[in-house]
């Protein structure tokens, strides 16, 4: 006797949100389920409207019938599912698309049971259908198209005596592979299943879920979706094995198609300065500050411009992006962040007409923020000297003046 058994235990790709709608069909199967099985048929309600009856088929039996099952295994198997490749599915795709995705697979692929049924056993369409099957297969439809990246992690166990072989384990499998795998067994066995004349369980249903599943997620450009961040997760696996170059390869051709991802471009910067390219950090890092403004994410742009300002010595932005930046930071009492902010304006627009004002700001965080008189009259007097005909040259001179005054008050007691 020879036996294979596989079920898939978990998957590589990460869950950001919760599922909810994915853990709300849980509960309604589960509570379906213990009522349809425990509680006295006809007490309160009658399960059998929910029954898709292939010779009689109605649309709302198509939806209804998903979320009834006929014993422990069955449900069992159909939650695995659902809930290992729902909860990353849902993450990405949103509850509402998630849900349509599984009712829809559920109602194509009772019909499509029910048209093979009526052409190649006719005699098997008073069986009625139930279950979560042809649902959970167009999620699996699905997410070989959004998740195709991925990796399933399988627990198998192959049983071959003659051969002397009996191994378990867990390991992971590309996606692809494991998708397509179950796609080939559930076609043989209903290819199986209609030469024997049997009506034990509804294949049909499985493909034609598999099928609706994968062009809804086709129709909701899941492809691209999958491709962008499957390089994404390339990306960010280079960069935890130090490999920077690969890392940076693998962000630019994210960022093809997905230009304005902040983050993304912050981590590129990152991968930039552990390989030396300087003068790339920079223009990516200001690309990531720049698209985090557009945003309206003030703090990540400051706590990015902090960050470049660390690795990359006098790092500047564009004239008024630089001047919001410093401005911002100094509201926020991030104070020395905006001082180097200042500076580094001042260094790197020293003609420009905010230059001034730029110098008093300087002097005020200095003498009243850092209780740094000296820098302060400095800033003052920097702006007296070069900017004379500005307008605020008579504050920074009456400033000045009066700290002269003052000391010399103290002077003479």
């Amino acid at each position: 006797m020879y036996f294979f058994y596989y079920v898939p235990v978990g998957l590589d790709a990460d869950v950001k949100r919760r599922p909810l709608v994915t853990w709300f069909i849980f509960g309604i199967c589960v509570t379906l389920f213990v009522l349809y099985k425990y509680r006295p048929i006809g007490s309160w309600w009658d399960f059998t409207l929910l029954i898709f009856q292939p010779a009689y088929p109605s649309i709302a039996a198509a939806f209804t019938h998903a979320f009834l099952h006929g014993g422990w295994l069955h449900l069992i198997g159909n939650m695995v599912y659902l809930v290992l490749f729902g909860r990353a599915l849902e993450a990405r795709i949103g509850p509402v698309r998630f849900y349509a995705v599984f009712v829809t697979a559920a109602a194509v692929g009772a019909y499509l049971h029910a048209v093979l049924t009526a052409l190649l056993a006719p005699q098997y369409l008073a069986y009625g259908v139930i279950g979560a099957s042809g649902a959970t297969s167009g999620l699996l439809g699905a997410y070989l198209v959004r998740l195709s990246w991925s990796r399933v992690r399988v627990a198998y166990w192959v049983f071959m005596p003659l051969q002397g072989v009996n191994r378990t384990g867990r390991t992971y499998v590309p996606a692809i592979v494991a998708v397509l795998f179950w796609f080939a067994l559930q076609a043989a066995l209903a290819a199986a299943q209609i030469g024997a004349g049997g009506a034990g369980v509804a294949y049909g249903e499985h493909l034609g879920g598999f099928a609706a599943g994968m062009l809804l997620a086709l129709a909701m450009r899941g492809s691209g979706d999958s491709r962008a961040e499957r390089a994404l997760v390339r990306a960010r696996r280079h960069f935890e094995k130090a490999e920077w170059f690969g890392a940076q390869a693998e962000y630019l051709e994210y960022l093809a198609l997905r230009p304005g991802d902040a983050e993304a471009r912050a981590e590129l910067a990152r991968a930039h300065v552990c390989a030396g390219d300087k003068t790339r950090a920079r223009e990516s890092y200001a690309e990531a500050i720049g698209a985090s403004m557009g945003e309206g994410q003030r703090d990540r742009a400051e706590r990015l411009f902090d960050e470049a300002a660390r690795h990359l010595p006098l790092f500047v932005l564009d004239r008024d992006l630089q001047l919001d930046i410093a401005c911002g930071m100094e509201r926020t009492l991030k104070y020395r962040a905006a001082v180097f902010a200042y500076e580094s304006y001042l260094a790197r627009f020293p003609l420009s007409p905010d230059a001034a004002f730029v110098l008093l700001r300087l002097a005020g965080i200095h003498d009243r923020r850092l209780d740094q008189p000296e820098k302060a009259r400095s800033c003052y007097r920097r702006l007296v000297d070069e900017y004379p005909s500005d307008e605020w040259a008579e504050y920074a001179r009456a400033r000045l003046a009066g700290e002269r005054v003052a000391g010399a008050t103290v002077a003479n007691k």
